[in-house]
């Protein structure tokens, strides 16, 4: 029913006599109207082999369990880390008690504690308004509006909107810049999965007209073949015959693709409001109609990892506030003493801000879903240049990124690959920018010119005297990690408290 409604809005089928002339001109004109179709039939296998992101079975790296079941020989430099942290919060009470009579100050608990409501209901009118997109796809698969390009354009004007009220928002109200951070952050990483969700239904929703116009030929093919068995000649049967196993070869491809990889569920099936709350909550940010999953929730591992975020998260609050809240603001301090200052703080932060989130926070909603690929980022500390980083520090972004920015403007735009990923670290680049336009409230461009430099770096980094040389180019890699944040937090805090 759902496939005759969508497809009869734009297909008109010519009706078929009974004679051998009109058979054989039926049968070419089937063929040229299934042809018609080629071009995109054809690129159908390989625009879904490079879409779909194979998601299986897997545990994150810098899990306890991974380590133990696997016997990596570092292991027991992982305990040693932690074991560091807990005599470095000890030393650090001692110091501050001390010299101030305190164990811990709470101005940076103050500051992002701030209007905590008002946050809260700002962002649960944000994540309500994600549920638009369903309502969308429902009216996109019951024929009333199609995709292209009509609910396509209807897509883009609601996913600009839902990018600017936001940011608009945190200006009006003011926000420091630790609640506008978290804000826009989430506000962006919910455009991405509004953005997957919305162009893969409205793709597969295309399929199914396809689908649907493969099929009324067959069927009329089939017909006029019965009715003419004895008016066709044998050459005109084989030749009719071809074109049969033509379209059933088609309509078993696109019915394959309209089909999760384990068929147990197929498009428009998917297209409801429990499985769109699912989707929001797994810890990915590519749609796909299945993902694999765990036979249950482990309560003590759910309880070991929210445990080590609330653990991780006071680690980056007393390191935060003990050694950059009180150098950032202070305008007086030279960018060469608050660089050398800055250097071993903001790697401690960056570090356990790559715990938290990739290692805690995810973890923690991929077991409450039961979503069993826990491949949030690969072994990026060993990268020996920056594209590599970028493909394995964060492996939800990346896989982002190259399906909906690299791998579509190949398709869409007919892009080089050098082109399409000039247009992907461009388009990273000015995100990252909003970001920190809307924290510091100016317009500075220095972490979008500092993102884009590493597309020259790549090209450095190909160079054989550190492709064949691993150690120097993960050493280079490590010193560029070890100089940029600090440098952008001087840079844009001076912006900030310069002007106050």
């Amino acid at each position: 029913m759902l496939q005759n409604t969508q497809a009869e809005d734009i297909i008109s089928v010519k009706k078929h006599t009974p004679s051998i002339k009109s058979t054989i001109t039926t049968t070419t004109t089937s063929l040229s109207a299934t042809l018609t179709y080629d071009d995109e039939l054809n690129r159908l296998p390989r625009k879904i082999a490079k879409r779909v992101v194979t998601f299986q079975p897997r545990s994150s790296q810098l899990d306890r369990e991974t380590l133990d079941s696997h016997q990596y020989p570092f292991r027991g430099f992982f305990t040693l880390f932690w074991i560091a942290m807990g005599f470095y919060i000890i030393q650090t009470g001692v110091k501050n008690f001390q010299s101030a009579g305190i164990l811990l100050d709470l101005t940076f608990f103050r500051l992002f504690s701030q209007d905590a409501l008002g946050l809260i209901l700002s962002d649960a009118c944000m994540v309500g308004s994600m549920f638009f997109a369903v309502l969308l796809q429902k009216a996109i698969a019951h024929g009333w509006i199609r995709w292209r390009y009509t609910g396509m354009i209807i897509q883009h004007i609601f996913q600009i909107t839902f990018l600017f009220v936001p940011i608009y928002w945190t200006f009006f109200k003011g926000w420091p810049w630790v609640q506008s951070g978290f804000f826009v952050l989430h506000t962006i990483s919910m455009l991405m999965k509004l953005h997957s969700y919305s162009f893969y239904n409205g793709e597969l929703s295309t399929y199914v007209i396809y689908l649907y116009e493969l099929k009324k030929k067959y069927a009329n093919l089939i017909g006029d073949s019965k009715k003419n068995d004895n008016e066709i000649d044998e050459k005109k049967e084989d030749e009719k015959q071809q074109i049969l196993d033509q379209l059933k070869s088609k309509i078993e491809q696109v019915e394959g693709y309209l089909h999760s990889p384990a068929g147990n569920i197929r498009y428009p099936e998917n297209v409801t409001f429990a499985n769109y709350v699912d989707f929001l909550l797994v810890p990915t940010l590519v749609y796909e109609l299945e993902y694999p999953r765990t036979e249950k929730i482990r309560p003590w591992y759910l309880f070991e990892k929210i445990l080590a975020t609330f653990g991780t998260f006071f680690l980056l609050y007393v390191n935060t506030e003990t050694y950059i809240i009180p150098v950032l603001p202070n305008v007086s301090t030279s960018i060469y003493n608050a660089m050398v200052q800055m250097l071993f703080p903001f790697m401690m932060n960056y570090l356990l801000i790559f715990y938290i989130i990739f290692e805690c926070i995810c973890n923690v909603f991929a077991e409450l879903t039961c979503f069993a690929d826990r491949n949030f980022y690969d072994d990026w500390w060993n990268s020996t240049t920056w594209d590599e980083f970028a493909r394995k520090w964060n492996k939800p972004v990346h896989h982002f990124l190259l399906r909906h920015v690299y791998q579509s403007s190949i398709e869409s735009y007919k892009l080089s690959k050098r082109d399409a990923t000039f247009m992907t670290f461009f388009l990273s680049s000015l995100i990252h920018e909003l970001v920190m336009v809307v924290v510091s409230k100016k317009i500075r461009m220095y972490l979008f010119f500092l993102q884009m430099f590493q597309l020259p770096l790549i090209w450095l980094s190909k160079l054989p005297v550190i492709k064949g040389n691993k150690w120097f180019g993960n050493a280079f890699f490590w010193f560029s990690l070890f100089l940029g944040p600090p440098m952008l937090g001087i840079l844009y805090c001076r912006e900030v408290f310069a002007s106050d």
